[in-house]
């Protein structure tokens, strides 16, 4: 999977520079590809710090959940130091790394579901409703009408191909 992943990188980067110019033309396609590379640094940086902060969260949800769950208080606050309902002490623990989840499925019931399997679940679906959004994005982009490109010039330059069709052809009832 990863293999595949990594060729299609390589491959969407090497293809749109050719793509943003079919798309918004040559003129423009320097600083739109600019503008894109900088979305995907920052992207680079962002994604794995959010995707990163859902993970924390996800595993800070299970912790609390299997608090709910311990049977014998007693054993918890000899193992621990603190009660289960001492928040600012398990915040503690929590950080320090002393309470995780595997230590404590030795204090709730046996047929308590380990929750480690499912604390990407929310990361990935954010994951994939952003892929989802890029999705939509991208079909949403059209190509430029030539015609409205065209019309867009700089008057200069309108003045100077209306002197060259002049030059060609003296007929012409363009007005100079």
């Amino acid at each position: 999977g990863s293999i595949i992943s990594i060729s299609f990188y390589g491959g969407i980067f090497s293809v749109l520079p050719a793509y943003i110019a079919d798309l918004f033309g040559q003129k423009h396609a320097g600083s739109i590809h600019g503008k894109a590379l900088t979305a995907w640094a920052a992207s680079a940086v962002a994604g794995p710090l959010g995707l990163a902060y859902l993970r924390s969260e996800s595993e800070n949800i299970a912790i609390h959940d299997l608090l709910q769950k311990v049977e014998n208080n007693d054993a918890f606050e000899c193992t621990f130091g603190c009660t289960v309902d001492n928040v600012s002490s398990i915040h503690s623990l929590i950080d320090a790394k002393t309470l995780s989840i595997s230590r404590l499925l030795d204090f709730v019931p046996k047929d308590t579901v380990d929750p480690t399997p499912f604390l990407y679940d929310s990361t990935l679906y954010v994951g994939a409703g952003l892929m989802g959004v890029a999705l939509l994005a991208n079909l949403a982009i059209q190509p430029l009408d030539m015609k409205d490109i065209l019309s867009d010039t700089d008057p200069e330059d309108k003045e100077k191909s209306q002197r060259v069709r002049h030059l060609v052809n003296p007929n012409s009832r363009t007005k100079l």
